[in-house]
């Protein structure tokens, strides 16, 4: 396929980076896939991914089922001034899709260490860093109770990185440095 990228190791940061998940599930209805989006957390050392949803969301109804994770990166219109006219207009853009096994999680205890480490991990950018240990027990267990907790266990990656791979190295430096200049960095990151 065009612009397949292979590289676990740009799969995963791309999914470390923008860990906003649009997740497709299947539809008993139709044919079309039932559509959330859900922030997730990839825990390297398990190869899981972590998350939390409420209680009626149809992911709910998945445990043991495969759904697909679809990830998003940051993405920009390509104008052609960006290579000094050496392209034609375009559209840049990085996305991982990976295939998963769903596990909803029964535990209290492993859901309080599920919430433990989503809130560490997405809090810890903010000052003062806001901890769950601070809300009393009472009040996270009646939380608990509206939430159901998941683990993702990934059975295929794969990605599109369309970033004019098909120019040469000059045109691509070119535009990177386009990029840098018109503050696209995490595009620019890519190239």
């Amino acid at each position: 396929m065009h612009f397949q990228e292979n590289d676990i190791k740009r799969l995963k940061a791309l999914v470390r980076q923008f860990p906003l998940a649009s997740i497709l599930m299947p539809n008993s209805q139709s044919d079309l896939n039932t559509i959330c989006q859900v922030p997730v957390l990839y825990e390297p050392s398990r190869n899981i991914f972590m998350a939390h949803v409420a209680k009626n969301n149809p992911l709910t109804h998945c445990d043991k089922h495969s759904v697909k994770l679809l990830f998003n990166g940051d993405n920009c219109y390509l104008s052609p001034s960006y290579s000094n006219n050496k392209t034609l207009p375009s559209w840049l853009y990085a996305s991982v899709q990976i295939t998963a096994k769903v596990v909803i999680i029964k535990s209290d205890i492993e859901k309080e260490k599920i919430m433990n480490q989503l809130t560490t991990h997405f809090e810890q950018t903010f000052k003062p860093m806001w901890n769950i240990n601070d809300m009393p027990i009472r009040s996270r267990q009646a939380m608990y109770q509206q939430l159901s907790f998941i683990e993702f266990t990934p059975t295929h990656w794969s990605g599109n990185f369309k970033l004019s791979q098909n120019k040469s190295a000059e045109i691509r430096a070119q535009i990177k440095e386009n990029l840098k200049q018109a503050h696209k960095h995490s595009i620019a990151q890519l190239f």
